[in-house]
């Protein structure tokens, strides 16, 4: 009996210690989660941008430019047939606005599938918290149901 119990709270231990490190794991997957889905909101946020540029009749449209703090300076679109975009370490290129457009669709899929690909991993590693959540209580249970108080 005292093996048993002893072997009980090895498992115990062990299946917290084990909870523990998913939960760290979970936490870090929820983080890049966020930062995932502020990338894609980001890049869509310029391609509605670029979207409506097209529409805008003015050869030379007057628009906001931000500086920080909330704080802009009025400035005039030279160039509205094409936008330079970020291709990823520090570089950017040219474009016409259509193939803009075009390449920030496909950056936008992209982070949608890595979004897909981290929820779903975030969710399997829920399902394995809740089962080791479910062994941990059932060993517990044993365990008090095997807890007897000594006759004096």
């Amino acid at each position: 009996m005292v093996v048993e119990m002893s072997e009980r709270n090895e498992q115990l231990e062990r299946l917290a210690y084990e909870y523990q490190l998913l939960q760290g794991q979970a936490q870090l997957l929820a983080q890049n989660l966020e930062l995932l889905n502020l990338g894609r909101n980001e890049f869509q946020a310029v391609k509605e941008t670029l979207e409506g540029l097209k529409d805008v009749e003015d050869e030379k449209p007057e628009i906001l430019v931000p500086i920080g703090a909330g704080s802009f300076l009025k400035g005039r679109v030279e160039d509205k047939n094409n936008a330079i975009v970020s291709v990823g370490a520090g570089y950017a290129i040219e474009k016409s606005l259509d193939d803009a457009i075009a390449y920030l669709d496909e950056r936008i899929k992209e982070y949608e599938s890595a979004i897909a690909k981290t929820q779903e991993a975030l969710h399997q590693l829920e399902h394995k918290l809740q089962d080791l959540a479910e062994k941990a209580q059932k060993l517990q249970q044993q365990q008090a149901m095997g807890f007897k108080v000594p006759k004096k």
